[in-house]
């Protein structure tokens, strides 16, 4: 599953997860208009976005059971 990593910035200062939050939603934006869903798990002063397409998704073997 490919992965983006959002960084907030270098400066400790206060707004700083009002930043990552909006540099956040602007990527899931732009990655939601090619893939079908995005995972998005909060850090520590960064954001990691996962994202993956229907045809990307890999499905289990199908399972032979005796009738």
């Amino acid at each position: 599953m490919p992965v983006v990593t959002v960084r907030a910035g270098n400066k400790q200062r206060p707004g700083r997860f009002d930043v990552l939050v909006r540099k956040t939603t602007e990527k899931v934006s732009d990655l939601l208009e090619e893939n079908d869903r995005v995972l998005v798990v909060y850090e520590q002063g960064c954001a990691s976005l996962y994202y993956e397409r229907e045809g990307d998704v890999p499905h289990p073997p199908a399972v032979n059971r005796p009738s």
